[in-house]
């Protein structure tokens, strides 16, 4: 496996060629002692005041070859090449990509040649060569300029060691064709001439990339919506009930924020409901700065919605004095206090109602004030459900997931569509969901993204878990990631937490769009939520598999776990029970 430099690609680099052409040489076991250079600038370039060469790769014993990457179609017509993108937008040019890695190589020898000290003088006459890559095509037209095997296609799938043997092979063989003798062994580079050659082109700016700038690579990846979630949109057009279910990070309240808008937008009176506290406040706030037409009839949690129904009415509500109490009050009280207040006022019904983290709102008495708050009611009326039925239904009681379907399968019919793409979390975080739920998610559903790893600290007691969190925040905020972005979870009420004796940071409850301040909530009040850097605290057991799952999932870029000894020791079984599987 090479050794990429940078070994993150850019967001800046707009090319799903590049981006695949470099996975494949970092994850090639042949590359094994090999180093890339990707998108590598030449300040003395031969042709342009400054050019850049896509890779550079220096393979010991290979020799070092300038490569081109062309994604999309490619035309040549009249000797202008044509280049066109995803997005259809067209690229003419008179010199072709040959030209360009022959540019762009001799550029580098001549760079190269200036630099070089006294006991490297030998790397005058290192071997190199070229070749283009055309991922996206099959090419067959060699012109003048070229030979096919200085070609990459989509026959080589993703054969890129192979691809530089063969370039070594041709290229060598070309070279004894025309002196009448082999190739000088000296001519090849030793894996000590290939460091020092990279010392020279890039230096060490890339031993280490900060964690603020990994975060920030990830993060641009993860924002956009996938194509998925497009499809989904369109499902929802032309069907009036849909239930989307789907993993933690799969987009589920950014399509119901989406959604929402749409059918806002269409003139339509619409309800966005939710569950969570945290996750009500945060929508309600996303929504004030969202243009007047664009904004729903009602968005908030749902209990907070029957409530106020009652209030209006003056129908009085006797909240519990202990918290025991409070799962019947709000399962069974207050939707049937919403029910006398619906039939009493007559109330403006909604035309749509669209429920996020419906795991945790569905029973009789919840489907029947959905049922009387909707035109056309629940059976006929419209309705779109978003929820992972599976893991994240801490607050179902006994229901399983399947039972909560086959009650809303009772009611009425319905369309189904699954969400399979996680678009939250990085690569080295959903690796670890699966080593500590058990979670065995489909190959494709999670993402590709890569970050930086997870990190986990165990600690003795208490006094020691204070002094290790505070040196992660010291961490963090050294590498300049802003405190907005940290967020603090723990199993256990801020009285009960390790947060409680922290006095060098400023932490406060969690709260939407907070300012520019670290924030604190227990695990299960952030469902729904995420941040950029969680840092989970106070972890003594991995026993609650959806307690953690929900836990691990709210990470975007960066997870620190904070856990007990014993913790520690569970955490080596889960990582051998996966070895094992």
């Amino acid at each position: 496996m090479a050794r990429m430099i940078p070994s993150v690609v850019s967001p800046e680099i707009k090319s799903n060629a590049e981006r695949r052409i470099f996975e494949w040489f970092r994850d090639d076991p042949i590359t094994e002692d090999w180093i890339v250079l990707h998108s590598l600038g030449i300040s003395n370039h031969n042709k342009v005041i400054h050019g850049e060469t896509d890779f550079f790769v220096l393979a010991p014993y290979i020799g070092m070859f300038a490569l081109e990457v062309k994604g999309g179609r490619v035309r040549r017509s009249d000797g202008v090449w044509s280049f066109t993108d995803k997005y259809g937008n067209i690229a003419t040019k008179e010199r072709g990509p040959f030209d360009q890695a022959w540019d762009g190589i001799y550029s580098i020898i001549a760079s190269l040649k200036n630099k070089y000290d006294s006991s490297h003088q030998h790397l005058n006459d290192i071997f190199y060569g070229i070749g283009v890559m055309f991922p996206d095509i099959e090419y067959e037209t060699v012109g003048c300029d070229e030979e096919q095997w200085q070609v990459f296609d989509c026959n080589d799938a993703n054969h890129v060691g192979n691809f530089i043997k063969r370039l070594f092979d041709a290229t060598k063989k070309k070279w004894e064709d025309l002196y009448h003798v082999s190739l000088p062994y000296k001519k090849l580079p030793t894996i000590d001439d290939v460091a020092y050659i990279v010392s020279l082109l890039r230096g060490d700016f890339d031993k280490a990339v900060s964690i603020s700038v990994q975060m920030k690579y990830a993060e641009e990846e993860l924002v956009e919506l996938t194509k998925e979630q497009y499809r989904c949109l369109d499902q929802l057009d032309d069907n009036p009930r849909c239930l989307i279910q789907g993993a933690a990070g799969t987009g589920k309240t950014l399509l119901a924020i989406e959604e929402a808008k749409k059918t806002a937008a269409s003139g339509q009176r619409v309800a966005l409901f939710c569950f969570n506290n945290f996750l009500g406040d945060w929508m309600r706030r996303y929504f004030e700065d969202v243009p007047s037409n664009l904004q729903p009839a009602y968005v908030g949690t749902f209990h907070s919605y029957m409530i106020n129904l009652a209030k209006c009415e003056g129908i009085r509500l006797n909240f519990p004095e202990s918290e025991e109490n409070y799962n019947a009050f709000f399962r069974e009280d207050v939707p049937v206090s919403a029910l006398m207040a619906l039939v009493r006022n007559g109330a403006d019904k909604f035309d749509k109602i669209i429920i996020d983290e419906a795991q945790d709102l569905i029973s009789p008495l919840y489907i029947d004030v959905m049922d009387a708050c909707l035109r056309k009611g629940f059976v006929r009326g419209k309705w779109t459900m978003l929820g992972d039925f599976s893991m994240q239904a801490i607050y179902a009681g006994e229901k399983t997931g399947d039972q909560m379907k086959e009650m809303i399968e009772d009611r009425t019919s319905f369309i189904r569509f699954k969400l399979t793409i996680n678009c939250r979390n990085t690569k080295p975080i959903c690796d670890e969901i699966e080593t500590v739920t058990g979670f065995e998610a489909p190959s494709d559903i999670w993402t590709k993204v890569e970050g930086p790893p997870v990190n986990y600290i165990t600690y003795k007691d208490a006094e020691d878990e204070r002094t290790k969190l505070e040196s992660i925040i010291d961490s963090l905020v050294e590498n300049r990631v802003a405190q907005k972005k940290i967020t603090i979870l723990s199993p256990v009420k801020r009285e009960n937490s390790v947060v409680s004796l922290i006095e060098k940071y400023e932490i406060k409850n969690y709260r939407a769009f907070s300012t520019n301040i670290i924030t604190f909530s227990t695990i299960q009040g952030f469902k729904g939520l995420e941040n950029a850097v969680i840092i989970l605290t106070d972890i003594s057991s991995y026993e609650d598999i959806k307690l953690m799952y929900v836990a691990f999932s709210r990470a975007r870029t960066g997870l620190y776990v904070l856990e007990t000894e014993s913790a520690a020791n569970e955490y080596v079984k889960l990582q051998m029970r996966r070895l094992l599987l």
